[in-house]
């Protein structure tokens, strides 16, 4: 299949679009004194939606990968796309979209420009084709990311957030080094090379990748601070945050350890990747059980996403993972654009007032549904495709849902009224539309796992607020007993290399 001369142009010219509006945004305050960051801004994600949608559009069913260099010189910078980049280039839309409707929480046009910069290092992500500009996009996304989830004066949250993404930057420079080392020019084709390269080294290369995107990527026990640098910041980056950038460590983890691991042989890898993720599922859940702040609540779910997706990852099964991430990031850009209408009783941290619409609390609804894979949501289609395959893990997913669950279900819900933008609601409903049409898997009549469904849904309702209460010594379990500072956290660091590191030679060396 070729590619048209218009779509190349548009994956070379996707990133560039916010570092133009940066340079349209400084000209215009440096010379005029005027401040017009809205109205570029405003063009800067109208231009990104329209072309994302024209390479969704041109990479649906593509076969193989279509590579392209910025110019003719033997190191030029290379620009790749395939058919799975559109999940996660669809992922990125999702939040891009609705930030049209939330641009008053970007207050300053010093916040604009470092938003638009983040949206560069985002988009960069998505179209290069070498390691070394992969590098440079990761580390631009991240150091903005370290400004915006500060912009509220959460200053500690947005320190962990730099020494996080630091750490998962050098071991992934480490890898890079390594590679080129070996002999291998830093294009993503370096997995057709593996067979030139020291098998010893290429081991070692994949150890220092999987670890910086399981740092990235929030598998535990590097998981914790997720939810304290996702609910830091404003619900604008929020979204962004847990619907697209965490998944930059799956982006990575798929094309740069899994695939290469594949060509290889390597099974050892998808073996730890298995119980890193059923870890994640189950800790993570029972975390969330305990979490008395239900922003911490909306985030952390991403992480147990993460868990379920990289299950899925282990056995191969791309496709179902890679749909689980877009659906994922319409979901999670919901729950916390919609968390501005809860508000706390200062008197008791487990009281709630939620908007009283019923707009508000059917969409409310319709995110906790998806998030733990209830029918008619298509995380449940997707959920029971991996189960189908692999029965053994029914037990597991059965209760981290019932834990997830009673994560939400454990609060009191109080009505208020607040003004609601219906245009908003409405395009929610019209992108979920969009989702189940375009869906590739068809959503069929509930079988009799449904009523097991129910009965987890029903069990949750009924027993998570008197469990939970019950059992309040362990509240904050997470950062009582195994995230107490940051010490632990970096150390946490170290654990998962080292381990990962036995693990591999136990197995690939007995």
């Amino acid at each position: 299949m070729s590619v048209s001369p218009m779509v190349r142009a548009l994956l070379l010219f996707f990133p560039v679009i916010p570092l133009l509006g940066n340079v349209l945004i400084l000209t215009v305050n440096y010379l005029l004194r005027r401040d017009f960051s809205v109205g570029l801004i405003v063009a800067v994600i109208v231009a990104q939606l329209a072309s994302g949608a024209v390479i969704i559009a041109a990479f649906i069913g593509y076969e193989g990968v279509f590579i392209t260099a910025i110019s003719e010189l033997e190191y030029s910078i290379v620009f790749s796309f395939d058919a799975r980049k559109t999940y996660f280039l669809a992922a990125y839309l999702t939040p891009l979209l609705f930030t049209l409707f939330r641009l008053d929480l970007l207050k300053t046009q010093y916040v604009r420009v470092i938003f638009l910069f983040y949206l560069a290092g985002c988009s960069g992500l998505l179209v290069t084709g070498d390691i070394f500009t992969f590098y440079v996009f990761y580390e631009v996304m991240i150091m903005a990311a370290y400004v915006l989830i500060g912009i509220k004066g959460e200053y500690y949250a947005s320190i962990k957030y730099m020494i996080m993404g630091a750490s998962s930057s050098a071991l992934f420079l480490g890898g890079v080094i390594l590679l080129y080392s070996s002999g291998s020019y830093l294009g993503f084709t370096f997995v057709d090379q593996i067979s030139l390269f020291s098998e010893y080294n290429m081991h070692l290369i994949l150890l220092l990748f999987s670890t910086a995107f399981y740092v990235k990527g929030a598998f535990f026990p590097v998981s914790n601070w997720v939810s304290t640098c996702h609910t830091a910041t404003n619900s604008l980056i929020s979204a962004f945050l847990s619907a697209f950038t965490v998944f930059t460590g799956i982006l990575g983890l798929y094309y740069l350890v899994l695939r290469p691991a594949e060509l290889l042989g390597y099974t050892a890898i998808f073996d730890f990747l298995r119980i890193v993720s059923i870890t994640t599922m189950l800790l993570v859940a029972v975390f969330l059980f305990f979490e008395p702040h239900l922003k911490r609540v909306i985030a952390g779910t991403t992480v147990f996403s993460i868990g379920f997706i990289g299950l899925i990852l282990s056995y191969r099964l791309y496709d179902i993972a890679l749909a689980y991430i877009v659906v994922h990031g319409l979901y999670k850009c919901l729950l916390f654009l919609l968390y501005d209408q809860f508000d706390y009783d200062e008197s008791r941290q487990d009281e709630l007032h939620v908007a009283g619409s019923w707009k508000a609390l059917t969409l409310c609804g319709l995110g906790v549904l998806f998030t733990t894979g209830f029918y008619p949501a298509l995380t449940y289609i997707l959920k029971y495709r991996f189960v189908g395959q692999h029965e053994g893990y029914r037990l597991v997913v059965y209760i981290s849902m019932f834990l997830v669950l009673g994560a939400f279900f454990k609060f009191r819900y109080r009505l208020v009224r607040k003004v609601e933008n219906n245009l908003f609601y409405l395009t929610f409903l019209a992108v979920f539309a969009v989702y189940y049409l375009a869906f590739p898997y068809a959503l069929h009549r509930p079988g009799i796992t449904f009523l097991v469904d129910v009965a987890v849904l029903g069990s949750a309702v009924l027993f998570a607020r008197p469990l939970y209460f019950s059992l309040a010594l362990f509240s904050r379990l997470d950062t009582q007993v195994f995230y107490r500072n940051l010490n632990y956290e970096l150390l946490y660091i170290v654990l998962l290399f080292f381990i990962e590191m036995v693990y591999l030679q136990m197995v690939v060396f007995r």
